[in-house]
């Protein structure tokens, strides 16, 4: 095999992020005591800390790319050890919201102060790095999305809020719905303000934001519409900020 083939590098490439997903994953098992979740249970206790509205079965289920049946039977385990709770919706008798309870607020706080080993081994990255991780992670996530592999994640690419390199320096990005600029480290994955972003007329909105992403601040941004909308959204009136909720 030739080093410079690029197939087997890219192969290298996917195997290795294959394999760090799963020790993440496994590592999630690993944890002392009460902090020990199921990958799945985890990542909908997180999610149920975001609204202190609470979230539907069929909401959950969207978010996270799984069946209502699968959500159902997770949320069935997490209330099992007592961290989430079931509570009529306030706007549809008919219907129930799950909320996390008070151990599982407690618990998300204790998770949340101790970091995960995925925080852990990014902390050993150096800015630039991380932040260069930080813009391929919202070009990969963005592809899954296209081709129908993920869905519910929010992220900052997929978001119409989103003005990719509309400035200059080491905060290019800006975000129109609380106006302000930022850089690439903090892009967001999972925003809770997130607008998903609609669909361009042949070129797709999704589209025009990877190839700005890919030259980046040296691209001609001046020509297109997509830049005439970030000076219209940058000097016009910043949308008010939704707040959301946290278990922080």
């Amino acid at each position: 095999m030739a080093v410079s083939d690029p197939a087997y590098h890219l192969r290298q490439t996917a195997l290795g992020l294959e394999r760090l997903a799963g020790l993440l994953r496994a590592q999630q098992w690993r944890e002392p005591g009460e902090h020990a979740l199921h990958p799945a249970q985890r990542a909908l206790l997180e999610l149920l800390g975001e609204d202190k509205r609470g979230w539907r079965v069929g909401e959950l289920a969207q978010r996270l790319g799984v069946s209502a049946a699968s959500a159902s039977d997770t949320i069935a385990a997490l209330e099992a050890r007592e961290l989430v709770r079931r509570a009529r919706d306030p706007d549809d008798g008919r219907a129930v919201r799950v909320h996390p309870s008070r151990r599982g607020l407690a618990w998300l706080r204790r998770s949340r102060a101790r970091g995960g080993t995925g925080e852990r081994l990014l902390a050993t990255l150096a800015p630039d790095d991380l932040a260069a991780f930080s813009r391929s992670l919202q070009l990969l996530i963005l592809q899954a999305q296209r081709d129908g592999l993920a869905t519910g994640l929010r992220t900052c690419a997929g978001c119409e809020f989103f003005r990719p390199f509309a400035g200059g320096g080491e905060a290019p990005h800006y975000c129109a719905l609380v106006g302000a600029a930022f850089g690439d480290a903090q892009l967001r994955v999972d925003c809770a303000e997130q607008r998903p972003r609609g669909m361009d007329v042949g070129m797709s909105a999704a589209d025009a934001v990877a190839q700005r992403f890919r030259t980046g601040a040296g691209g001609d941004n001046d020509n297109d519409n997509d830049n005439h909308n970030d000076k219209t959204s940058r000097s016009g009136r910043t949308p008010p900020r939704r707040h959301s909720a946290s278990a922080e």
